[in-house]
């Protein structure tokens, strides 16, 4: 096991140099000069040269993703050209808030995501399926800000239950409740936002086991439909939900820029628009490698428990 934790370690040092330096290369070849978000139309042009010196920007683009890299790994993610504050300081402010909304509204679309699809492939093709189909199918052709939208107006503005805007009421930060009563709107619609497309998946996947010889063995065998779903079924079911689970890492850093956009969330999102809307390429440039890499590390980690739940992967890779 120790050894293919380290044969998968191995294979992610390089991908994420390559990661780096594809980032910084498609960032280099964007159609602007970002030495606009620090200067003014006003400014001559010899004090536009030496703007672009000061932040190296007149450097080769090689030398330029060296002193980047060479930065990125001492900790160093650079400075916001706008707030001119530290970007790593930044993100450590904005992630846990992020993580705090995100986290919970993907654990509560998985569970519901596990029961619908998995009543849905036992009642395949009755009206039970179909109307968990229509649903799901619903939730993925409604865009995130509609609903957001939607969900503001009827519970915020209409109904008054709940804040409509950031984290905290002004002078209450540490109270709880107050907390959950802002936490509520933005956490529904995300988990709608993720259920439908999980759920989907769990049926398809539930009905590609239920074809599977050792169903028809159990049933043989006297087996309860209810039984083989949950013995058998739905333990198989969790291998490809494993697959999702490491895919969906990255959701706790971008997962949400819309939507904490819209309920003025203070984590990534908001923070992530701010950067793109004044041409802050630093900025940008660390949140797209953040969550280029947690995407990696996404798949090194449901490839390990790949290797824990199935036995079959396991001797595999000792061999």
């Amino acid at each position: 096991m120790l050894a293919y934790v380290g044969r998968r370690l191995a294979q992610v040092v390089p991908m994420l140099l390559l990661l780096s330096f594809v980032v910084f290369a498609l960032l280099h070849l964007a159609p602007y000069d970002v030495v606009d978000a620090v200067t003014t139309p006003q400014m001559s042009a010899e004090t536009v040269a030496l703007i672009r010196e000061r932040y190296g920007l007149d450097q080769p683009f090689l030398v330029q993703y060296g002193l980047w890299l060479s930065n990125v790994l001492q900790g160093d993610l650079g400075y916001s050209l706008v707030s001119r504050h530290a970007i790593a300081d930044d993100l450590a402010a904005r992630i846990p808030a992020t993580v705090l909304l995100v986290a919970p509204a993907y654990i509560a679309a998985l569970l519901l995501a596990m029961v619908l699809g998995l009543v849905a492939a036992a009642r395949r093709g009755t009206w039970t399926d179909r109307a968990i189909d229509a649903l799901c199918g619903i939730g993925i052709a409604t865009p995130s800000f509609w609903f957001a939208l939607l969900v503001i107006y009827v519970f915020g503005y209409h109904l008054r239950w709940f804040p409509i805007i950031g984290m905290h009421s002004v002078g209450k930060q540490g109270d709880p409740v107050d907390f959950l009563l802002h936490f509520v709107m933005p956490f529904l619609v995300l988990t709608v936002a993720f259920f439908p497309d999980i759920a989907r998946y769990v049926r398809s996947a539930a009905i590609s086991q239920l074809d599977q010889d050792y169903v028809l063995v159990q049933r043989a065998f006297g087996a309860t439909r209810g039984e083989v779903f949950a013995r058998h079924v739905s333990r198989n079911v969790l291998l490809p939900i494993i697959t999702q689970l490491g895919l969906a890492l990255p959701l706790l850093v971008t997962g949400a820029i819309v939507t904490e956009s819209i309920f003025g969330w203070p984590g990534v999102g908001p923070y992530f628009l701010t950067a793109t809307r004044s041409l802050d390429y630093p900025v940008i440039l660390a949140v797209l490698l953040l969550s280029a890499t947690l995407v990696i590390i996404g798949n090194l980690i449901a490839d390990i428990l790949y290797v824990l739940a199935d036995p079959r992967i396991r001797i595999g890779a000792a061999r």
